[in-house]
């Protein structure tokens, strides 16, 4: 579409939490896409689409950290000039990760994101401009925003 999303990026072993992020994310009526591969760089569908996001939200866990994706997510938000947040998960931090760090000298946002402090974490979202310019119109309906594959497995028969 031609208004602004967020793209929600994430390890694939982090697919739940990023589920219940899209899903919390969604029902607050922000535009939101992710792949199934938590968006792989590689693929050219995820780097279009990607590329053509407003804001980009990372989990950052620790098997995140462990990969090569994590610093390729970042290095591309930083270099697309992207709005990046960082969601901190399963106690994940970034210290000693100088390779990440030196990439993280403008303005990101980071915020723990935990199951007794979800509520918390959406309403800090919210409140960024980055992810508040990505809220659907007025009259725009959840059917005209990009469906994802979870959406499609989920929906009622």
């Amino acid at each position: 579409g031609k208004f602004d999303f967020i793209a929600v990026c994430f390890d694939k072993k982090d697919r739940d939490a990023a589920e219940i992020l899209i899903d919390d994310l969604q029902n607050n009526h922000l535009r939101t896409w992710s792949s199934e591969r938590g968006c792989d760089l590689t693929q050219a569908e995820d780097a279009d689409r990607f590329a053509a996001c407003r804001t980009v939200i990372i989990l950052i866990s620790k098997d995140m950290l462990a990969s090569d994706d994590c610093a390729a997510l970042i290095r591309a938000a930083v270099e697309q000039d992207k709005a990046l947040v960082l969601l901190l998960i399963d106690h994940a931090n970034l210290v000693g990760r100088d390779d990440l760090n030196a990439m993280l000298n403008r303005s990101v946002r980071m915020i723990d994101y935990a199951p007794e402090s979800v509520d918390d974490c959406i309403n800090e979202l919210i409140g960024l401009d980055c992810v508040y310019d990505c809220l659907m119109l007025a009259n725009e309906t959840p059917d005209m925003k990009k469906t994802s594959i979870w959406d499609i497995l989920n929906r009622e028969l």
